[in-house]
C-alpha cells in the first residue's frame, strides 16, 4: 500500500494501541492492519523504534511474503537511523537466539544493503587470521567524519559483523570500531561475547550514540587488551608450531610411504629371486641326477671296455709268455725266440 491508497476512501483504520501487560505478548493482526500501524508509528512524533521493534518481532497473521518485506523496507527509505536501530537488536537476537520469519526476512534484507553500503565481505574474515584482519579492516574503512556518518557506519558494521563471525572476531571487531568511534569523540580508549555485544547494541540503539554508555562499556578493555594480544600472539605461535610439526609429520609420512614402497618392491624382488633360486635348485637337482645316470652309464661302459681290454691283454701276453717259456724250456734253449717273445710282451705293455 502507498500514500495514494491510504487516501481516496481506502484507508485502513489504525488499530488503537492498548497497554499490554509486561508478561503478555501483543496479539497478531492481519497484514493490512499491521502495515497501517507501522506507518502510523513512523509518522508519530515519538521515537518509533521501540514500537516498531516489538511489531517486527511479533509479526502478523498469515504467511510472510517478499512483498511484505519490501513494503516494510521501502517505508524506511527516508528513516535511515530508525532502520539501523531496528536492525541491530535483531542481529543480536539472531546470533544468540531465534527470529520469526518476518524479523528474519527484515534483517536479511537490510543486512545485505548494509554490507553493500560499507563494502563488507564476511568471506574475508575467516580462519585464524580473522581477528587481525577485521581490526585492520576497521582502521581502513571506518569514517572519521561527519558524526552522523560515523554513527550510521558503526551500527551497520555491528549488524554485519554479528552474522556467522567467530566470537573472537566479533569482540576484536567491535572493540576496534568502538575505539575508532571513541577517538573521534575525544574519549578514552578502552570488553564475554553476549554481554559485550548486547551492551554495544544497546548503546547504538539510541537516537544519538551516547559517549557515556560506550565509555562504560569500554572501561575494562584497556586492562585486558595487552593480555588478549599476547594470547593472540601465543595462538599464532602455536599455529605456526602446529603447521611446522604438521609439515614434519607430512614429510615423515612421505618418507614412510617411500620406504613402504621400497620394502614392497624389495619383497617382490626377493620373491622373484626366491622363485629363481628354486628353479635353479630344481635344475641343479635334475642336472645332478642326469650326471649320476651318465656316471653310472660310463662307469659300466668303462668297466666293460676295461674288462674286454684286460682279457685281450692277458690273451696276448699269455700267448707270448707261453712261447717264450717253451723256447727256454728245452735241453737246448732257443734264446733268440725267447728274447723275441719277451720283446713282444714289452711292446704290448708299452701300448
Amino acid at each position: 500500500m502507498d500514500n495514494q491508497e491510504n487516501q481516496a476512501g481506502t484507508e485502513v483504520p489504525v488499530t488503537p494501541t492498548k497497554e499490554v501487560p509486561k508478561n503478555k505478548k501483543p496479539a497478531k493482526v492481519d497484514p493490512e492492519t499491521f502495515l497501517a500501524n507501522w506507518r502510523h508509528a513512523l509518522a508519530s512524533e515519538k521515537d518509533p523504534v521501540l514500537k516498531l521493534r516489538t511489531m517486527v518481532r511479533v509479526g502478523f497473521q498469515g504467511e510472510v511474503s517478499g512483498e511484505h518485506i519490501s513494503q516494510l523496507v521501502a517505508s524506511l527509505a527516508e528513516h535511515r537511523t530508525v532502520a539501523e536501530r531496528l536492525v541491530l537488536p535483531l542481529a543480536v537476537q539472531e546470533r544468540f537466539g531465534k527470529l520469526k520469519p518476518l524479523a528474519r526476512g527484515f534483517l536479511c534484507e537490510f543486512r545485505t544493503s548494509f554490507e553493500s553500503a560499507i563494502n563488507y565481505d564476511r568471506r574475508e574474515f575467516s580462519g585464524y587470521r580473522a581477528p587481525r584482519a577485521i581490526e585492520d579492516w576497521v582502521v581502513e574503512h571506518a569514517p572519521s567524519a561527519p558524526a552522523a556518518e560515523r554513527d550510521s557506519w558503526f551500527r551497520r558494521f555491528a549488524a554485519c559483523l554479528l552474522k556467522d563471525s567467530e566470537p573472537k572476531t566479533v569482540l576484536v571487531g567491535l572493540v576496534a570500531a568502538s575505539r575508532r568511534w571513541a577517538s573521534s569523540k575525544g574519549l578514552k580508549s578502552s570488553a564475554e561475547e553476549a554481554t559485550f555485544v548486547r551492551g554495544i547494541a544497546l548503546a547504538l540503539s539510541s537516537p544519538a550514540i551516547g559517549s557515556g554508555k560506550l565509555e562504560s562499556i569500554l572501561a575494562g578493555v584497556a586492562a585486558v587488551d595487552e593480555q588478549f594480544r599476547l594470547m593472540l600472539n601465543r595462538e599464532l605461535n602455536l599455529e605456526r608450531q602446529i603447521r611446522t610439526q604438521q609439515d614434519s609429520i607430512d614429510g615423515l609420512k612421505k618418507d614412510v610411504s617411500e620406504l613402504e614402497g621400497n620394502l614392497s618392491a624389495a619383497l617382490a624382488d626377493g620373491a622373484k629371486k626366491a622363485a629363481r633360486i628354486g628353479e635353479l635348485e630344481q635344475s641343479l637337482a635334475e642336472a645332478e641326477e642326469r650326471y649320476n645316470l651318465l656316471d653310472r652309464h660310463w662307469r659300466g661302459v668303462s668297466e666293460q671296455e676295461l674288462t674286454k681290454q684286460s682279457g685281450t691283454f692277458r690273451e696276448k701276453v699269455s700267448q707270448e709268455l707261453v712261447e717264450a717259456l717253451l723256447a727256454l724250456d728245452r735241453e737246448t734253449p732257443n734264446m733268440e725266440i725267447a728274447l723275441r717273445r719277451l720283446r713282444r710282451i714289452q711292446e704290448i705293455l708299452a701300448k
